[in-house]
């Protein structure tokens, strides 16, 4: 699913739907994204099989955990610019699996892809983003109309609700993997 495609099924959500100005909704989203970015993280890995010394990093890079061999051993490597390098011991075992911290906020809104893992809770935190301005305008047309205004969710409640899914994103943090630095062939 694509960003844009998580907006829009956000956006059916809502009804009526008032804060629907497109570049506000881009906005919370991009917030939405961010915010799982900096609360949770989110893991990618690339397999090399060719015992490669510069893997060209992917476009979604955002920072370096580390590479690590068939049996979890660790293979050096470091972040130079527009490669990943990898330097091999004797006793590497191919594939070596890099790990690295996958760049949301900056996915392209329509051709990237959430992972499917979070698109749930990137959904949730969105719906509440887009809740408090969308209920303020239901609200103030309600009073202005004269309309019991009592049903509508306060912006208290709103901001907690907003409050609990950050919650829920700093407690699905990514967990980094571990690596050997002694293998199998090492003393």
């Amino acid at each position: 699913m694509s960003p844009i495609e998580l907006l829009e099924d956000v956006k059916s959500r809502f009804t009526p739907l008032l804060h629907r100005e497109a570049e506000k909704l881009e906005a919370l989203l991009l917030q939405a994204l961010r915010a799982y970015q900096d609360r949770a993280g989110y893991i990618q890995k690339i397999r090399v099989t060719d015992n490669a010394t510069n893997v060209p990093k992917p476009n979604d890079f955002l920072a370096l955990i580390g590479a690590s061999d068939k049996q979890g051993d660790m293979v050096y490597s470091d972040d130079f610019g527009t490669d990943i390098t990898l330097e091999y011991s004797w006793n590497t075992k191919s594939p070596v699996t890099v790990s690295y911290i996958a760049n949301l906020a900056d996915l392209d809104l329509k051709t990237g892809i959430v992972p499917p893992e979070i698109v749930g809770v990137v959904s949730n935190y969105l719906e509440a983003l887009i809740a408090i301005p969308n209920y303020d305008r239901i609200r103030r047309v309600s009073i202005a109309g004269k309309v019991d205004a009592s049903t509508i969710p306060d912006e208290n409640t709103l901001n907690q609700r907003k409050l609990d899914l950050e919650l829920d994103m700093s407690a699905r943090r990514a967990i980094l993997p571990g690596v050997t630095i002694y293998g199998a062939g090492g003393n």
